[in-house]
Formats: structure tokens, sequence, C-alpha cells
């Protein structure tokens, strides 16, 4: 096995646990029906923005299924594991700024991925619950939820750009490349 397959299995193993533990943080919010509001969206959409669609679906959809099993929110881990997984995805592949190559350096893709892995998010888990769960008029009444949760995840346009120049400044031989 080459050291660049250890590094990728050791990356989406951290950032599986990560999600996970952050998915455990819960974070009070009024007027919140429908969803259990949560840090997880942050860190999943920080590491999609950061490091990529391969990282962001494995560490979303793995990391928040993993935590719905272990919680009362078990009949949620199938739909979770693959509305997240899409969500992961399509916020990494989205970020990618092809002019400058570089993942999440941008500001109006970050944004941009963030509003597109929002209304994934919403309709993936409207589907699950509408045919899954709780029935299609039921199910309207987590839309409000899901979209207080993707407003948690906003700060990631705030902490990704710190990410990136603490990178800098902490591996400068990186931006010589």
């Amino acid at each position: 096995m080459r050291n660049n397959d250890v590094q990728k299995i050791v990356l989406s193993a951290l950032f599986i646990a990560l999600v996970t533990v952050f998915t455990y943080i819960g974070v009070p919010w009024p007027l919140a029906t429908g969803g259990y509001m949560h840090l997880g969206t942050l860190v999943s959409l920080i590491i999609a923005i950061k490091f990529g669609k391969e990282y962001g679906a494995i560490s979303g959809g793995i990391g928040m299924a993993i935590f719905d099993i272990f919680s009362p929110y078990a009949a949620w881990a199938p739909g979770t594991l693959i509305v997240r997984l899409l969500v992961g995805f399509i916020v990494g592949k989205i970020a990618f700024d092809s002019k400058t190559n570089t993942q999440g350096t941008n500001f109006w893709w970050n944004l941009l991925a963030i509003i597109v892995g929002a209304v994934t998010m919403i309709a993936g888990y409207y589907i699950y619950e509408s045919i899954f769960l709780i029935g299609f008029a039921a199910a309207l009444g987590s839309i409000y939820g899901n979209m207080v949760q993707f407003t948690i995840g906003l700060f990631a346009l705030i902490i990704v750009p710190i990410l990136i120049r603490v990178e800098k400044e902490v591996f400068p031989e990186k931006n010589d490349k």
C-alpha cells in the first residue's frame, strides 16, 4: 500500500469521526420544528469545501449515518447516508475553482456550493421522509428545520478562508508548488 493510499484512508477516518462527534453537539434554535440542529453539517461542509468532493461525501454520509444509527434517529440512517453523500459530493464539486485549480478558495463558488447543497439536502430528506417515514404532508414540517440546519452551515464561509490562511502559514512549502 502506498503512502498516498494510507493518507487517504487516515484522512477519511478522521473526517468521518469529526463529523460524527460534531453531530452529537446539538444547537438550540428557537422555533425549530422537524430535524435535529447540530454542528455536524458545518463540519461536513468545511471538509467538502476545503478538501473536495470525495472527502465531503464520505465524511458527511458515513459520519452522520453513524450518528443516526446510535441515536433515536436510527430510522433516518439510510436516508442520511444517501442524502449526505450527495450533499458532500455536490458541495465539494462546486467549491472547486477550475480556473485556479484550487479547492475552496473562491467565496462565490463556496456560497453557491452551500446553496445547492442546502437544496439537495432539503429535497433529499423530504423525499426520504415522505416515502419511507411520515408521508408527504407531514414531511413538509421538517423543511424549516433543514433550512435552519444549513443556516448553521453558512459559518463555513468564514472558517474555510481561515483554514486556508493557517495552512499557508504553517506549510509554506505547499504554496511553492
